[in-house]
């Protein structure tokens, strides 16, 4: 007797400790990268922001992020700003990766392989500093919904081109707001290795021709539109459905971004 009860003692002990493990390989790990979204989140502009006062002589105090890019450079080094689109879920670091322009492809935030990939720009295009006239900014489409998921079901219609208009872009020293003024079914080229946007000809040519689609999925207000000295972001993924087209996501730079 005594033995059938150390023998079942010991299979509840170690049906409680699979238990234990699976439990916890369901819960969500804290990282970096979910303190920080968390923390942008929590963050409502601009009323939950205190209003700096002025400092000697008025001039303003140091911007004050709220990402906290040290925690995310110890992580990976490649997270170089931080993409948040309110009341979606795109809440995401963009990586760049020096000499490997697809590394992201199939590699997460942490750099590890993973096959929603993460949220990134190519080095051969792009700089770090949004001072292109266009960044062109990839992610994968997912059934879940993560990385870039969600975006053509938020812009598919106008109602949801004016929810979810503003796109913020975090950096070190400062923050650049958007404005959306299109989401678009568009051919899978690569954009910036054909359209020069530092042509003001081609810069023109390429807004008019995505804006001009006449497409289920496409949203576009004409009169928000950019002049070509706008800067450009554009959002990329895969269309729903069609392999061989992509989603996109246009917004201009706003005026009055807050910086040092």
């Amino acid at each position: 007797m005594k033995r059938r009860y150390w023998l079942g003692g010991i299979l509840l002990a170690a049906a409680l400790a699979i238990c234990s493990a699976l439990i916890w390989r369901a819960l969500p790990h804290e990282t970096p990268e979910t303190r920080v979204r968390a923390a942008v989140e929590a963050w409502e502009r601009p009323s939950a922001a205190p209003e700096a006062s002025p400092g000697p002589e008025g001039t303003q105090p140091p911007y004050e992020s709220p990402v906290d890019f040290d925690a995310l450079w110890n992580m990976n080094p490649d997270i170089y700003a931080w993409l948040y689109i309110p009341g979606t879920q795109v809440n995401y670091p963009i990586l760049q990766r020096e000499g490997e322009d697809g590394y992201y492809l199939n590699h997460n935030s942490e750099g590890k392989r993973d096959v929603n990939g993460a949220i990134f720009t190519e080095r051969t295009y792009n700089g770090k500093d949004f001072s292109d006239p266009a960044t062109l900014i990839y992610g994968h489409y997912t059934d879940s919904g993560i990385m870039f998921g969600g975006l053509q079901a938020a812009y598919s219609d106008l109602e949801g081109l004016e929810q979810f208009r503003e796109i913020i872009v975090y950096l070190p020293d400062r923050e650049l707001h958007y404005e959306v003024f299109a989401g678009v079914p568009h051919g899978k080229e690569h954009i910036l290795y054909y359209y020069d946007f530092n042509d003001p000809e081609k810069y023109r040519a390429f807004v008019e021709e995505a804006v001009s689609v006449r497409s289920i999925g496409a949203s576009v207000d004409r009169d928000a539109g950019p002049s070509t000295d706008d800067k450009l972001l554009i959002l990329s993924t895969c269309l729903r459905g069609d392999g061989n087209r992509r989603y996109l996501v246009m917004a201009k730079m706003g005026s009055g971004n807050a910086s040092h």
